[in-house]
């Protein structure tokens, strides 16, 4: 067994890899500190493992969701939800499970998720001279307006095809530490350096939230084509070379 990033790997038979978070306190219900519907809670607690497993170059195999609410209504809006997320990232309805609470009555949301991948058998890495693409924009509540389906926030499909392209070394979800930690640590796995870019005039220390841009480290020569599996109005730019 092994850490990597956030990730906890299981070796050395099938190997596989665990990522997990969770949310409280956050939902539709009475003593909830933030007020959101159901499904908007379930979207930006189970795009943070899913990501993650998938740049880790892995193939997401199984979800489990642990919902501290009941099945109907709020349940079940989470489950709907967490399941279409699922299907993007290529697992199944059959291998989404979990629970609800029936044996009490909740008056604050609380819902845990667990993505498990199986891993190839390298873990990526970017190379030297690679150019580090950030598609999608920094952003975290309360400073930003977070819906599903936000223009500025890339989505798991999005990240899917741009990793099923071949064309990506390695890639990073960005979280509450910034893009800056982000490029660094992508860098230090490598054994790089770090050369930023100009141009793009976003705090690289700015939280992105549940992940609401991912860096990818791919050739120069390969920007444009993992552009062309982006939505047009997706903001996307090159942030950092490494070298």
């Amino acid at each position: 067994m092994q850490r990597f990033r956030d990730l906890l790997v299981l070796e050395p038979s099938n190997r596989l890899v665990i990522s997990c978070d969770s949310i409280g306190g956050i939902g539709p219900k009475p003593a909830d500190s933030v007020k959101v519907d159901a499904r908007t809670v379930a979207h930006f607690g189970v795009r943070v493992p899913l990501l993650e497993v998938l740049c880790a170059g892995a193939r997401p195999i199984a979800l489990v969701n642990a919902l501290c609410v009941e099945m109907d209504p709020t349940g079940q809006q989470m489950i709907d939800e967490i399941t279409l997320l699922a299907a993007q990232a290529g697992i199944g309805p059959d291998a989404v499970t979990g629970s609800t609470e029936e044996n009490a009555p909740t008056s604050a949301t609380g819902i845990g998720i667990t993505v498990i991948g199986a891993l190839p058998d390298e873990l990526p890495k970017a190379h030297p001279g690679d150019v580090v693409v950030c598609a999608g924009l920094p952003m975290a509540a309360p400073d930003f307006d977070l819906f599903i389906g936000h223009p500025d926030q890339v989505t798991i499909a999005e990240v899917r095809a741009i990793l099923a392209s071949g064309l990506v070394h390695d890639a990073l979800p960005v979280g509450s530490h910034g893009i800056g930690f982000e490029v660094d640590e992508m860098a230090r796995v490598a054994g790089l350096e770090v050369r930023w870019m100009g141009g793009w005039d976003i705090d690289p220390k700015r939280s992105a939230g549940p992940a609401s841009c991912v860096l990818f480290a791919c050739a120069p020569a390969a920007i444009d084509e993992i552009i062309e599996h982006l939505d047009d109005n997706r903001p996307v730019a090159p942030v950092a070379r490494l070298g």
